[in-house]
């Protein structure tokens, strides 16, 4: 890690300093699209969720299941609650 910072550190210009910006963004994008599809595999509607947020943990039950996210019924209110922050119970 630190000869890659260090590699990073030594880029002078713009453009190769963009090509690095696109290639993390797009590592980043593929490991969390890893982590949603491994979580959503283990979900299901009528399962219930623990889900951090940043009001402590909430407890719900899932209504839906979309492509990232799930409408989760908490408190007879539903959210949509990104699968990355939710655990099954």
């Amino acid at each position: 890690m630190k000869s890659l910072i260090k590699s990073i550190n030594a880029i002078d210009n713009m453009k190769d300093l963009n090509k690095v910006i696109d290639v993390i963004r797009n590592k980043q994008k593929s490991l969390r699209s890893d982590l949603v599809n491994s979580k959503k595999s283990e979900l299901a509607v009528g399962m219930t969720v623990n889900i951090s947020s940043k009001k402590g943990k909430l407890v719900g039950v899932i209504t839906k299941i979309n492509i990232s996210k799930c409408v989760v019924e908490i408190e007879g209110r539903e959210y949509n609650c990104p699968i990355s922050i939710m655990e099954a119970a």
